[in-house]
């Protein structure tokens, strides 16, 4: 749901970049080549990109579940990835980026990547669009680190992996006909109300996460979750 409601917000940050490397591999080899089969190529690399993240962030949160109050922990990351999808909904609406403090902190990481890429870019080749693509899913972006943070709270690598992967597959359909068609895709999706529905979306959705992730009463003394319990008759 996250992934298909901020399409419009991942063709506004992304749909250059996405135009740009769809468009140099035609330049670089033949006008005929297969575009969508180059799109797809830069598409299967960012979404391996996103379940790599996935996974390490479901590692790294399991690795928690010993040490931490995980359900009150649980409760708190739900919390604050629906207000970091709230502000990418607001950002959508209304160009307020509420996000910018925590892509300032991604951008730190992806300086240290940026010169792989920039290898990566000199050459055409398939394995060459798999890693730019890989690469691309660590761009700065507030939408994917609120989805990072429900792929800690999975339990595991695998399931992180796989809830990135969904997130992923919920923008593919607009960021791949992004890549082929250009700016036709970016020009559609700038129509006001089409983005002022896709902004909706996203800010609806970012309120029913938060709202959901906090237990009621009962649900917290049915699970035998005294502290959650105890903080929410405080």
């Amino acid at each position: 749901m996250a992934g298909i409601a901020g399409s419009a917000h991942c063709v506004v940050m992304c749909g250059g970049l996405a135009g740009a490397l769809s468009m140099r591999n035609r330049v670089a080899t033949s006008p005929v080549r297969n575009a969508w089969g180059d799109a797809s190529l830069y598409h299967v690399g960012r979404l391996g990109g996103y379940a790599m993240g996935g996974a390490l962030f479901g590692l790294f949160g399991a690795s928690l579940q010993s040490i931490v109050n995980l359900p009150m922990l649980a409760t708190t990351a739900r919390v604050v990835a629906g207000l970091l999808v709230v502000l990418a909904g607001v950002k959508v609406l209304f160009g307020l980026n509420g996000l910018a403090w925590i892509e300032r902190l991604g951008a730190r990481f992806w300086r240290l990547v940026q010169p792989i890429a920039r290898g990566a870019a000199s050459s055409s080749n398939s394995g060459r669009s798999l890693l730019l693509g890989l690469l691309w899913g660590w761009l700065p972006c507030g939408l994917v680190y609120s989805v990072l943070l429900l792929a800690a709270l999975s339990g595991s690598g695998l399931r992180g992996a796989g809830t990135m992967l969904a997130f992923g597959a919920g923008t593919l359909p607009a960021m791949l006909s992004g890549s082929v068609l250009g700016g036709t895709v970016s020009r559609w999706l700038a129509v006001r109300r089409r983005r002022q529905l896709g902004g909706m979306a996203l800010l609806l959705f970012g309120v029913w996460l938060a709202w959901a992730a906090i237990p009621t009463a009962e649900h917290a003394a049915h699970n035998g979750h005294p502290q959650v319990l105890a903080a929410i008759r405080n």
